[in-house]
């Protein structure tokens, strides 16, 4: 029996822990709180708990990025990228599925699986998936590019591209996603030019897995529930004492 108090009681602590750690680990790094808020806002869900799953290191290529981030459910991808002139803007993607090393391209051909979106937090811009303009519509099905030889990358040709060594000769090239679901092939995530070519360096890089923030009244019901396994515990300990015959 004793036993058993002591499992739940693990079992308790555990749930207590992942949900209070996972709130104090938001917002960390290259998302500042508005960024986060602005992401959250663009997701739709209420607030949320961001993990820091990868940050790019020195030397780092996508195989890094892929032992960190595959199979580790839906993430925000962010990124600092420059364009040919020097400029520098704070872009990314949600990625609603997992991201992989072996899928190639996740295609969604329906409407409702077609929610990624990438996204421009220095300019304050989100780029909606494409839904379907008629039935079969092709265009926004190229969710993410998913091989071992490539970064994070969205949408088909691509929308933004990261290179093997998440740093040199990278682009983006809007066609899966843009502006209010309005077709605008061909210009740039970073700054709206028309694409010249594999022309953008990747700064930073980090990629945050994503989970909702419980809410209060969860927490408290697990704080209930910890007190009442451990005030079981003691009375099972009382009940268990023998007393001594004299």
């Amino acid at each position: 029996m004793q036993n058993k108090f002591r499992a739940a009681r693990c079992a308790v602590l555990s749930m207590c822990c992942v949900c209070l750690g996972a709130q104090a680990d938001s917002g960390t790094s290259l998302l500042t709180p508005a960024y986060q808020t602005q992401l959250e806002n663009w997701l739709g869900e209420g607030q949320l708990s961001l993990s820091n799953i990868y940050t790019k290191a020195a030397g780092d290529t996508s195989l890094d990025f892929h032992k960190a981030s595959d199979a580790k459910g839906r993430t925000f991808s962010v990124m600092e990228a420059t364009n040919s002139s020097g400029k520098t803007w704070l872009v990314g993607g949600y990625n609603p599925q997992s991201w992989s090393s072996t899928d190639g391209m996740h295609v969604t051909m329906d409407d409702s699986s077609r929610t990624a979106f990438l996204f421009n937090l220095t300019s304050g811009v989100m780029l909606p998936q494409l839904k379907q303009y008629f039935n079969g519509d092709g265009i926004g099905k190229d969710q993410t590019y998913n091989n071992a030889d490539y970064g994070p990358t969205f949408g088909y040709g691509h929308d933004l591209y990261v290179p093997r060594d998440l740093t040199n000769g990278g682009s983006s090239l809007l066609y899966t996603y843009n502006y209010l679901g309005q077709p605008s092939t061909g210009v740039s995530l970073l700054d709206g030019s028309i694409w010249k070519g594999y022309d953008v360096t990747f700064g930073a890089i980090q990629i945050f897995s994503i989970s909702a923030v419980p809410e209060p009244a969860m927490l408290q019901l697990l704080l209930v529930g910890l007190l009442l396994v451990g005030a079981g515990a003691v009375r099972h300990r009382k009940l268990s004492v023998v007393p001594l015959v004299k």
